[in-house]
């Protein structure tokens, strides 16, 4: 995703940026695994009102975001992806804290809480 961030902010092709388009959308799509992560730790008495929380942190971010890129998209256009290529290496680095067994007790690699 990194990849196809940096590619959208010096693509001059119409039919590159479709491919690249494609390409985020399919990597879009793993977004289920959210889900499936939160489902494997979670205590089910907890999901409902956690995954309120979700939702409202997801939604603040989705007005946020677009709103402050929209600013500085009339500035540099090119920043806005290059700024959503570095969200998405902050996202790679913080997905290496995921344990390859996720469960109740393990789910973090990093900062367990005894």
């Amino acid at each position: 995703l990194i990849l196809v961030f940096t590619a959208y902010a010096f693509v001059d092709n119409a039919n590159v940026a479709a491919g690249l388009y494609v390409v985020d959308h399919m990597f879009f799509a793993l977004a289920i695994a959210i889900k499936t992560y939160f489902q494997k730790i979670a205590d089910p008495a907890d999901i409902a009102s956690t995954a309120g929380v979700s939702f409202t942190i997801n939604h603040i971010a989705a007005v946020i975001i677009p709103a402050v890129f929209g600013i500085i998209w009339i500035t540099s256009p090119s920043l806005v992806f290059l700024i959503g290529a570095a969200f998405a290496g902050c996202s790679l680095i913080l997905s290496q804290n995921v344990p390859s067994i996720p469960s109740r007790g393990n789910e973090v690699v990093l900062g367990r809480v005894a």
